[in-house]
């Protein structure tokens, strides 16, 4: 049975739902406007969400739209009244399953509930499975080139060794997390957690309690005891990407953990002593910024035990077409297609190609023109590659697949928009990467021709 938010502001209507729904089984939070239901989806994580599209405090398709990244997991239903329709057609291009007209039919929501259930099951047991193929990846990554074979050696013997400090660094995108990833998976530490927290992406307020963790009522939000990274982490490894982006004065607080492993919540004043390996990624010179004075010179040389630095994409060719086939079967199942191969002339393009984006733009590369492409061949002309050394194929860039003949320009964006959304499972972020936008850019595209 489902846990189902429930969003409706008619107060019998949401009352005869939710005794349905929970006669059959099924665990209901309802909230009779947008505001509770913002603040059930930061305490919970819906399996279905039931939505009506007119609401007291606001529009239900802006809420969801808003919400996409809370709602990768949860499968939306929609409701609108008659008349509606085309706003119901709206919400399932942002991803809704489907939708019911009001009044609703009991049995009707019954089955589409069902349908949902069926839906997500099949969508997470995807994700497991690819998450499998991820953790065989990560002990046994890609590596013909004889640069990354080096680096992999390296890390092997990191591994072997129990170090209990590492810096990683290389080129933004250059799969400095692979690496990190296999010295945990080949470790003594294997069985334990694996924890990674991105020093870049968290406000510098809130890093402090990610890491650490915090006492209840340690500061205006703190309204509950939170256990940090490090404690979550113990007896493991705890990987802290774009290291580089720390603050000087939590620059000094890591230093004075990774000295004797023992750190205080904020706002206690008991210590708390944890056994783990801190694996430090960087895509920045560090040595540069320790002269410039950015960088504690201390905590440089602490995490410096044993540096690995991953080399870029561009000085291992040999491994550029086994990441290329890799990302094609791995994809694959992310929208039920599966691929032949890629052809010659798409493989010289390829190998001819600097990839200054390193493997991350590679995978981008092969993601896109498995969206773009109606055969189970990568052509060349699927391959959209940007920057010095991209000149296209013959024919438009983008446009293998794409109906015969010309279409007005509106529904060509249109249907790339769509197969982009398709491949990323309706995350609009992951859909944006894909097609080399940004996430506003993506959702005005979506506004203006939804109009």
């Amino acid at each position: 049975m489902a846990m189902i938010l429930l969003v409706e502001d008619e107060k019998l209507l949401r009352w005869s739902l939710k005794q349905r729904l929970e006669k059959a089984g099924h665990t209901i939070h309802d909230a009779e406007n947008l505001a509770i239901a913002a603040e059930h989806l930061r305490q919970h994580r819906p399996a279905i969400m039931l939505l009506d599209l007119s609401l007291p405090d606001g529009n239900g398709l802006d809420f969801y739209e808003a919400n996409s990244d809370r709602l990768e997991d949860t499968v939306v239903l929609v409701m609108t009244a008659v008349g509606q329709v085309e706003d119901a057609v709206r919400a399932m291009k942002l991803g809704a399953l489907d939708f019911l007209t009001k009044p609703v039919d009991h049995e009707v929501l019954l089955q589409l509930v069902e349908k949902s259930q069926r839906y997500r099951s099949s969508r997470l047991e995807a994700e497991a499975a690819r998450e499998t193929r991820q953790r065989q990846l990560a002990v046994d990554p890609i590596a013909q080139s004889e640069s990354f074979r080096r680096t992999i050696e390296i890390a092997a013997d990191v591994a072997r060794s129990d170090i209990s400090s590492v810096l990683i660094t290389g080129e933004s995108g250059t799969g400095k997390n692979v690496v990190a990833r296999y010295i945990h998976a080949t470790s003594a530490r294997r069985d334990r957690p694996l924890l990674e927290v991105n020093c870049a992406a968290i406000p510098e307020q809130l890093l402090e309690s990610e890491l650490f963790g915090h006492a209840r009522g340690a500061f205006t939000d703190a309204k509950s005891q939170k256990r940090g990274t490090f404690e979550l982490a113990d007896g493991g490894t705890v990987v802290l990407d774009e290291i580089a982006e720390l603050k000087q004065e939590l620059q000094s607080k890591l230093l004075h953990f990774l000295e004797d492993r023992c750190f205080r919540r904020v706002g206690e004043t008991r210590t708390i002593r944890v056994d783990l390996t801190v694996i430090a990624l960087s895509n920045r010179n560090l040595r540069e910024m320790v002269a410039d004075g950015r960088f504690r010179n201390d905590l440089f040389f602490r995490l410096n035990v044993f540096p690995i630095t991953v080399p870029p994409l561009r000085e291992r060719r040999d491994d550029i077409l086994p990441l290329a086939r890799h990302f094609l079967v791995t994809l694959g199942g992310r929208y039920g297609r599966s691929f032949d191969g890629i052809d010659r002339d798409a493989e010289n393009r390829l190998l001819g190609y600097p990839w200054p984006g390193n493997v991350r733009e590679l995978r981008n590369a092969i993601e896109r023109a498995m969206i773009l492409e109606r055969g189970r061949t990568i052509s060349a002309a699927g391959l959209v590659l940007e920057g010095i050394g991209s000149e296209p194929a013959a024919g438009a860039p983008g446009m293998a697949g794409m109906p015969d003949g010309i279409m007005p320009l509106e529904e060509l964006e249109m249907e790339m928009l769509r197969r982009a959304l398709a491949a990323a499972s309706n995350n609009q972020t992951r859909a944006a990467e894909l097609l080399g936008i940004s996430r506003d850019q993506l959702r005005y595209r979506l506004k203006k021709l939804n109009r």
